[in-house]
């Protein structure tokens, strides 16, 4: 692996990723602005189940994840690659336009069925409107999600990046049009976003030589007198709808998850769902700009090294960014899980946003914080056996994790431990997830090696030294800094910009002492990581 080109992408993605996370939190400011907790919001976010059901599992991370490998290998092996890609093309457009007629006949019983069952007869109706307005948004977003995955496999990650924010850029602007168009002007957003994100990556293809082809090819072993039906004897699709069909179960699993979390949740009253959103929210974000922008821009490369066959590399890419994720993740479920309440302050708590439930999403923040370094390795290790064109894997692994939270989740709930029962049992869940494909994965590549264990120990024991630094200085300034501490101290917006110098004042020793400890266990990451800041610092003077 070229370092300084993947050290660019990184950044690339992350930028990305980071951008997406600051015009998401700008978006639901607006949302909320404009239709509050109305039954026109509910029917928007109601909507959206079903919506990213069709996403996910018919054209979402599924597909990409076994396109990839099998596009990367033929580009490998000099096979006609954009034939494959054009037959993948056909497919998935098949399967939009037959998931997205199917919800668009059975909308009202589907409705009333799922996401529904809680609304009354004219909020169920307003539902239905909105989620088949909302049916071009999956079909756009799966033709630009295999656009997305045809460019990463070129190690083309700033359009697909730019695709993603102005996504959020169309929503933000339907939201604006909110007082003329009401929530119309929002589901027109969506739509308009996806289309963005869609027409954004076109002249990248182009840019990488991509043709679309349609029809019977002279080479076709099978021919059909349907020329579009003839994509099902293309070489590679086969394979890709192998590697897809686990993929497609293990996202479904993992949306039943996320619908028995939020199931979980209500039980607790509404309130507490809302907290749990949040609190998964900010969970994400550190996720999101660690973990999905490394495993973006090392997918393509193990899923390169593999069809090479070159494992002692895909060894060393894939141990290498799990160790880089957890020495950046570690110490950030330090901050969010011992810094929970005055983190929350800074970014939430104003209007209705009060001190009640800063205290709430707390409680889940930082149980959920617990599971950070678990579920941001795991990113890295399931993109590893995906690269090795093995999804049944993961899938069935992620199937455990799955079963094991929502046993968990209403175990610590029957116990009495609330919201954060549910934040423990995720954790958990996820922290096994990790640990058992880590071992799958050393005994597919020939074992974990030595140092990987003594430096992941090492990050361990410096981010317990963070964790009890912060905690010290979070508990030392109750009595002088009243907004940190917990009950109603925290007025906004008087306290806004002293809790957030606070906060960077808390943070700079308690990743001092997280570093210091580092350095004195001589972790390998530490220097890397100050190598990359060098390197980006110089280019950046050069410009």
């Amino acid at each position: 692996m070229k370092h300084p080109r993947a050290l660019l992408n990184t950044m690339i993605v992350a930028t990305g990723y980071l951008a997406s996370r600051v015009l998401g939190l700008a978006r639901d400011v607006l949302i909320s602005n404009q239709f509050g907790t109305s039954a026109e919001l509910a029917a928007f976010r109601a909507s959206f189940g079903i919506l990213d059901l069709i996403y996910l599992v018919v054209a979402g991370g599924a597909l990409g994840s076994a396109f990839i490998p099998v596009f990367s290998a033929a580009l490998e092996q000099r096979r006609d690659a954009w034939r494959l890609a054009s037959a993948v093309l056909n497919l998935t457009l098949l399967a939009l336009v037959a998931a997205c007629t199917a919800v668009w006949i059975c909308a009202a019983p589907l409705v009333a069925l799922t996401v529904g069952r809680g609304l009354d007869a004219a909020e169920r109706a307003l539902t239905v409107d909105v989620l088949r307005l909302m049916l071009i948004q999956p079909f756009l977003l799966g033709v630009g999600g295999l656009a997305k995955a045809t460019l990463e496999s070129f190690n083309r990650f700033a359009l697909p990046a730019i695709g993603s924010n102005l996504y959020n850029l169309g929503i933000i602007g339907g939201a604006l049009l909110g007082p003329w168009f009401g929530i119309y002007g929002l589901v027109w957003g969506v739509n308009i976003g996806a289309a963005l994100f869609l027409l954004v990556q076109l002249p990248g293809l182009r840019a990488v030589g991509a043709t679309y082809r349609i029809g019977r090819q002279p080479s076709d072993a099978h021919p059909t007198r349907l020329p579009f039906l003839s994509f099902f004897h293309a070489e590679g699709v086969g394979q890709v709808l192998r590697l897809l069909g686990p993929r497609i179960f293990g996202q479904s699993a993992w949306q039943i998850n996320m619908i028995a979390i939020v199931s979980l949740a209500s039980t607790l009253g509404s309130a507490a769902l809302a907290a749990n959103a949040y609190a998964l929210q900010l969970m994400m974000l550190p996720h999101g700009l660690i973990a999905l922008s490394m495993a973006t821009v090392l997918f393509p490369d193990m899923a390169r090294q593999y069809a090479a066959g070159d494992r002692a590399t895909l060894r060393a890419t894939a141990l290498g960014g799990v160790r880089a994720v957890l020495f950046l993740a570690l110490p950030a479920s330090a901050i969010l899980g011992v810094l929970a309440l005055p983190v929350l302050r800074a970014l939430y708590q104003r209007g209705a946003f009060d001190a009640t439930s800063a205290a709430l999403t707390a409680e889940a923040l930082a149980m959920y914080a617990l599971g950070l370094a678990g579920f941001a390795a795991a990113e890295i290790v399931v993109r590893a056996f995906f690269a090795m064109q093995d999804t049944r894997t993961p899938v069935i692994v992620g199937i455990g994790a799955v079963a094991l939270n929502i046993s968990l989740g209403w175990s610590f709930l029957e116990l009495g431990m609330g919201l954060g029962g549910l934040g423990l049992a995720f954790s958990l869940a996820n922290l096994f997830e990790a640990t058992l494909l880590l071992a799958l994965l050393g005994r597919r590549l020939g074992g974990l090696e030595h140092d990987f264990f003594r430096a992941t120990g090492a990050m361990i024991l410096a981010t317990l030294a963070c964790a009890l630094t912060l905690a010290l200085l979070h508990r030392s300034s109750y009595a002088v800094l009243p907004f940190v501490a917990p009950g109603d101290t925290y007025r906004w917006p008087g306290d806004f910009l002293p809790i957030l110098v606070w906060l960077t004042g808390a943070t700079v020793p308690g990743g001092l002492v997280y570093a210091g400890v580092a350095a004195l266990l001589r972790v390998p990451e530490l220097g890397a990581t100050i190598a990359r800041g060098q390197r980006i610092l110089s280019r950046v003077r050069l410009r």
